[in-house]
């Protein structure tokens, strides 16, 4: 490949990746729904990025996963509504990981097992990876139900089944839109060959 088509292949996917971490970030500030302390039901705002580990691989999607999680994190803090909860530095650094940095980024591992072919159907294959980091973040999330947000629960409620329902609530609806809109749009050829689906 010559230097000057590989430099125009580069700028095509780096373009797309800022359109789809556009889009991702002004779905999530589209909330259906927002929690009292953090978490919300947006309009399909993860699928955009997942798109993108789904047509170009783990490598892209983790980057472009990881600036979303920081376009995320600015949004809490301009929201003012969830940092001051954290009461010692540690569950500081606990809340910035586990609620924002890691289970943004861990959405950029979508497209591993469409490029694993772990079935020999495609579009299953990205079900598999769309379910799977959906998985992972709720698991980010969790972690910092029992840590921090446990304190809060009602009473006669443990931390752990607290942190199960709160986060399980908002982010199991989340996923039905996304799911939706994915099993929506590739029935549309166009789309599929947009996003690389055979």
């Amino acid at each position: 490949m010559s230097t000057q088509k590989r430099l125009s292949t580069n700028l095509t996917t780096l373009t797309e990746c800022a359109i789809m971490l556009a889009l991702s970030f002004a779905l999530s500030c589209a909330k259906l729904f927002e929690m009292p302390m953090g978490g919300s039901v947006t309009v399909a705002s993860m699928l955009p990025v997942m798109l993108i580990s789904i047509k170009y691989g783990v490598g892209t999607g983790l980057a472009t996963c990881f600036v979303y999680s920081l376009t995320q994190l600015m949004q809490a803090v301009a929201s003012a509504n969830v940092f001051p909860y954290c009461e010692t530095p540690a569950t500081l650094v606990i809340c910035i990981l586990f609620d924002y940095v890691v289970p943004f980024t861990v959405l950029g591992l979508a497209g591993l097992f469409h490029k694993m072919k772990l079935t020999k159907n495609t579009e299953m294959n990205i079900y598999i990876g769309i379910v799977s980091v959906v998985v992972l973040r709720f698991l980010c999330h969790f972690i910092t139900g029992v840590a921090i947000w446990g304190q809060w629960a009602p009473e006669g409620m443990g931390k752990y089944l607290y942190s199960f329902l709160y986060n399980g609530g908002f982010l199991s609806l989340d996923f039905i839109i996304c799911i939706v809109c994915a099993v929506l749009m590739f029935r549309k050829a166009e789309l599929r060959k947009l996003v690389n689906i055979d």
